[in-house]
């Protein structure tokens, strides 16, 4: 029998693993062109002991340690606690989805956390998104997250020195107070942890917001110089753009209003986000619009 992998997708399947440790068996679609053969690749990997078997999980089997140290590939050991397992999990589910994109990168934290500082390895971050060169610290509350853990959270970005942008994914985002959320960091963006948002954060820097404003404003109005919004025309019209919820973007407007009860403001967002941005700002004009078509993807498609 030939031991070694089939190709470079099973080779990058087996390093992903032997960095994350874990991989749940359903994200293995991601490292593969064709979904429709890639479990019988993964029972080939498993019957050549590269892979084996843990529950619903996938982690190196012996040939398949011995293949990572072989090739010098980042390895770490099995860690087998229950709730650091569940996390790890957690990291790679990310990490596998992102693992083909040309847009966004992700590392987790556990390949940043200097592990001699304990006030680094404390703190609840997942790792980081970049997504066009734009690093965002990114963090993740599940439905099993209590609201002491929400609160860590909160400190943690609270003191954050480095990071001026920041990613939570949320299983439920009416969980979120976005006046909780607000320091003065430049982006806090909430992304409901489901395929179709991380899907969509792909292409979160990728809008042609420029030609979304030239088609409701005829190219009358101009980046705005303020914080509180992206285009004015420094008269009456002062206007934000919303991809997903940004909880520091909302907070300064809400203060912009708050400070000029005689102004209002203009709100462009997607369909998916437009009840959840009125509960923040009910005094606001909104322009709800399919962004999908301002966007240049470079799509990936199976067979």
């Amino acid at each position: 029998m030939n031991h070694f992998p089939n190709g470079d997708e099973e080779i990058s399947l087996l390093k992903f693993i032997s960095r994350y440790q874990y991989l749940n068996v359903n994200d293995a679609k991601y490292f593969f062109s064709s979904k429709r053969y890639y479990k019988k690749r993964l029972r080939n990997l498993i019957s050549k002991r590269l892979l084996r078997r843990n529950k619903l999980d996938l982690v190196l089997d012996e040939l398949g340690i011995d293949y990572a140290k072989l090739f010098k590939f980042e390895y770490n050991r099995l860690n087998r606690n229950v709730k650091y397992r569940a996390r790890l999990l957690r990291l790679s589910s990310i990490g596998a989805f992102y693992n083909n994109c040309s847009t966004v990168e992700f590392t987790p934290s556990f390949s940043i956390k200097d592990k001699k500082i304990f006030t680094m390895t404390a703190r609840r971050f997942i790792g980081i998104l970049d997504i066009n060169g734009i690093d965002y610290l990114t963090y993740q509350i599940t439905e099993q997250h209590d609201s002491k853990y929400i609160a860590c959270v909160i400190y943690d970005i609270q003191k954050e020195k480095t990071y001026k942008n920041f990613i939570i994914f949320v299983d439920d985002i009416e969980r979120i107070n976005i006046s909780d959320f607000a320091f003065g960091m430049n982006q806090i963006i909430i992304v409901e942890y489901n395929e179709e948002s991380k899907e969509k954060l792909k292409y979160f820097n990728s809008i042609n917001w420029s030609k979304v404003i030239e088609k409701y404003y005829k190219n009358k109005v101009y980046l705005s110089e303020y914080k509180f919004c992206d285009y004015t025309n420094y008269k009456d019209k002062y206007i934000s753009t919303f991809y997903y919820i940004d909880t520091e973007k909302i907070n300064r407007i809400k203060y912009f209003l708050r400070e000029n009860n005689n102004k209002n403001a203009d709100i462009i967002c997607c369909k998916e986000i437009e009840q959840q941005l009125k509960k923040e700002l009910p005094t606001a004009n909104y322009i709800v619009v399919n962004l999908e078509e301002y966007i240049d993807k470079e799509r990936k498609v199976y067979d």
